[in-house]
């Protein structure tokens, strides 16, 4: 029986088992990259990330978004990309009690419905670390 097992194992090419390694390690690095949102390297804009991850998780629909943006006053900017939402989003920083900026882009699938979102610092709000 083992003999039968390694006989049919040897038949495998190289070849097709680099590939199916290789496609293996894509599968887990896309996986890993789907994992959730990246972290801003700005301390400032952590807190704003927390409370859109809790407030708007993924597969949340368009339509969600746009109601908890205009609930908050967070003004919605001119979108560069079919099936994106841009707003400027406000809060203070509790520990220097300074305002804070972030520009959201978040990204819906076809259906409309939330994948992730990406914060930056508007070009008009410089850093105050």
């Amino acid at each position: 029986m083992a003999i039968r097992f390694l006989s049919s194992r040897s038949m495998i090419s190289p070849r097709v088992e680099v590939y199916g390694r290789m496609l293996l390690g894509l599968a887990v690095v896309s996986f890993a990259g789907c994992h959730g949102n990246a972290h801003p390297e700005d301390p400032q804009l952590k807190p704003i990330q927390a409370m859109l991850e809790q407030q708007l998780p993924p597969r949340t629909p368009e339509e969600k978004v746009v109601l908890f943006l205009d609930n908050h006053g967070y003004p919605i900017l001119a979108a560069q990309k079919h099936g994106t939402i841009v707003a400027n989003i406000r809060r203070t920083d509790t520990q220097a009690m300074q305002p804070v900026i972030a520009r959201v882009t978040f990204y819906f699938d076809a259906n409309r419905k939330l994948n992730t979102f990406e914060l930056e610092r508007p070009e008009s709000e410089p850093s105050r670390r």
